[in-house]
């Protein structure tokens, strides 16, 4: 399903199809429903399709949040083709939920979710090996 693969150029190419990352986020993505239903922040009995654009985006990325974060280490502070993925992932969800604003979302975007994770694993990691030391 997932697969790694190393370039002369230490770029890790994740090879996964589109559909099985869209698998792996609407399964992410019925689990935040489910959560937010049980706290109340969304009515009981909705479906993804039923949601917003609005609502279905704040789904989508806390979805992908949370996804990225199940990576290991290596892959998120490396130089990968993670933001494609997620980015040609998303825009795969206006077929399945009937909403043609997600072809609109870009690498742009993509790289704005991850960014700031990664950012913060490669400054813990640095951290982590100075207490090493």
């Amino acid at each position: 399903m997932l697969e790694l693969e190393i370039s002369k150029a230490k770029m890790i190419e994740i090879k996964i199809t589109t559909d099985n990352a869209l698998r792996l986020l609407m399964e992410r993505m019925k689990f935040e429903l489910s959560l937010r239903q049980k706290s109340g922040m969304i009515k009981h009995g909705m479906h993804l399709d039923e949601l917003s654009f609005s609502e279905t985006m704040r789904l989508v990325e806390s979805s992908v949040f949370d996804t990225i974060f199940l990576l290991p280490v290596k892959i998120i502070t490396s130089q990968t083709n993670l933001v494609s993925i997620i980015a040609s992932t998303v825009r795969a969800l206006s077929r399945v939920l009937h909403k043609e604003e997600f072809l609109l979302f870009s690498d742009r975007q993509s790289r704005n979710l991850i960014e700031p994770i990664r950012k913060f694993l490669i400054r813990e990691t640095r951290a982590n090996n100075f207490f090493k030391n």
